[in-house]
């Protein structure tokens, strides 16, 4: 059954879901898992295709956004970052960095919902939490 974790972030910028999904990716990365981070839009998929390689002056986390045309070699952990919904063959980690529930997530053997630390944003979670909780799937909050 998936698992599903929800990440807070401290505070309510952007940027900090953004480094908290880098982290994420990095440890899950290391662990030799498949990794599909979700995003709204395609500025948020850039975005963080860009701070993946940056984040951390000595990580190097190799990943490919949907729009690029390099895969992932073989038996190599795959990284992929998109914004469409379309996961194509991943089914290992989901990193969400949107606010609604992808309908595509019961495919993932885990999730990580990242949430901006302020007040809506945290409310928004909370229906997510609750439609998780409903349907039985184990459940996580780690506030950072």
């Amino acid at each position: 059954m998936t698992k599903v974790d929800f990440y807070i972030a401290p505070g309510s910028e952007f940027s900090e879901c953004l480094t908290i999904a880098c982290r994420l990716v990095e440890k899950a990365w290391r662990k030799k898992h498949h990794v599909y981070v979700h995003t709204a839009d395609p500025q948020a998929m850039h975005t963080l295709d860009e701070l993946l390689w940056s984040f951390r002056p000595n990580s190097f986390i190799p990943h490919r956004h949907e729009n690029s045309d390099h895969s992932a070699p073989d038996n190599a952990p795959d990284v992929m970052v998109a914004c469409s919904g379309e996961p194509g063959e991943h089914h290992d980690v989901l990193i969400n960095l949107t606010e609604n529930t992808p309908e595509f997530f019961g495919r993932f053997a885990r999730i990580a919902e990242v949430v901006r630390g302020d007040e809506p944003s945290k409310a928004r979670s909370r229906e997510r939490y609750k439609y998780y909780r409903k349907r039985g799937y184990p459940l996580n909050v780690h506030s950072l």
